[in-house]
């Protein structure tokens, strides 16, 4: 007994549309989103009540200089022209490092100190170097060493001047204290100081006396020859030679030089 196979269908089937695949979305909370934006704005807001602040201090301004201190080749007036540019400047915004620049860089000026003071002035405290000597007719020695212009109204007139090449300037410097020391504080003072290219010093005294003191045992040739200025009469000596081990070779004046 036969059976008959089912029959086969045919024709077109129905496409099984696959599932779409959940994705995963996070939903920020709306007091999160304004907290960042508030984050990313804070910079803008500070920012600008910076620049609103600055504004507004600066209605504040600088009306006066007031210049202190111990000054003998300045005067007060002088430093205050020098910085007259900061006067109408903000309170707030003058620029104390410009102030203080120009001040110390002025000759003998050692030490400067620039303060704000409310509600309008700017209180500067200065102290000079002492001017010692002159260098090569051109140049100022400070008291510490230092070398500068020669302000315009100072008159150097009784001050040493210092001449050499300039290699022996710290020797020029350091010599010339220790000989100065050494003759003490008497009348007679060193007016001319000569460092010869070999650094063989010379000088001429404010007696007029010429004095040839080498280069070695500066101090025990200086102590000599205060003992001779003590010693002989002023008038009489010409020049003198210290360039011996313990004495001096005395030149004396003619007759006819004196007076």
């Amino acid at each position: 007994m036969s059976s008959k196979k089912s029959a086969t269908r045919r024709g077109a089937t129905r496409k099984v549309e696959p599932k779409p695949k959940r994705s995963l979305k996070l939903v920020k909370p709306d007091w999160l989103k304004a907290s960042l934006l508030g984050w990313l704005a804070l910079p803008i807001v500070l920012g600008g009540l910076f620049l609103g602040s600055r504004q507004l201090m600066d209605h504040w301004v600088i009306n006066q200089v007031d210049v202190r201190g111990d000054m003998i080749v300045w005067n007060a007036q002088d430093l205050e022209k020098q910085v007259a540019w900061v006067v109408g400047e903000g309170f707030y915004s003058a620029d104390l490092n410009a102030v203080y620049d120009v001040l110390i860089n002025m000759p003998l000026i050692k030490d400067v100190q620039v303060r704000k003071r409310w509600p309008d002035y700017i209180e500067i405290t200065v102290s000079e170097d002492i001017p010692m000597a002159v260098w090569n007719g051109r140049q100022l020695i400070g008291i510490r060493g230092d070398l500068m212009a020669i302000p315009g109204h100072l008159n150097v007139d009784n001050l040493t001047a210092v001449t050499g090449n300039s290699e022996y300037l710290s020797d020029s410097i350091k010599h010339f204290r220790l000989i100065q020391q050494a003759m003490g504080t008497g009348n007679i003072k060193i007016e001319q100081l000569t460092v010869s290219d070999t650094g063989s010093l010379s000088m001429t005294l404010s007696n007029q006396w010429q004095v040839q003191i080498g280069r070695s045992q500066l101090e025990q040739r200086a102590l000599r020859l205060k003992k001779l200025i003590a010693g002989l009469p002023s008038d009489e000596v010409a020049a003198v030679d210290l360039r011996y081990g313990k004495g001096a070779a005395i030149a004396w004046r003619e007759k006819q030089e004196k007076g």
